[in-house]
């Protein structure tokens, strides 16, 4: 689940289970995606084994999009929590994603992993 408001390294695996009890918006997106990966199974039965390459190239692609979306490309900005905290936190560009799409992490996430990033 790509969670509405947070990047997507907050992204998370969820049961349809869990998310019903949670009450989430947007169980229509996940009937949706259900039916288009039934369409998909049946597709994928009726055509030739280079249709069935070329899909399998293309969700590899996509994925490996997905994973960049994880990757800090630059911090923009960095500033402290209010009082009492005080820690630090930075505005993230992420790679392959418009500066629209720039978020707001801890430091505590983003020092870990990418702490070439904050000291750039």
């Amino acid at each position: 689940v790509k969670w509405k408001g947070w990047s997507h390294i907050h992204s998370t695996w969820e049961s349809e289970e869990s998310l019903q009890q949670q009450k989430v918006k947007g169980l229509k997106k996940l009937e949706n995606f259900k039916k288009k990966e039934d369409e998909i199974k049946q597709w994928l039965g009726k055509v030739t084994p280079e249709d069935v390459e070329y899909f399998n190239c293309q969700q590899e692609l996509a994925s490996e999009l997905n994973k960049q979306y994880q990757i800090v490309e630059r911090i923009i900005a960095h500033s402290r929590k209010p009082a009492p905290s005080n820690e630090p936190e930075y505005l993230c560009k992420w790679m392959g994603l418009p500066y629209s799409e720039c978020s707001w992490e801890d430091e505590a996430l983003i020092g870990k992993k990418f702490h070439n990033c904050i000291d750039s």
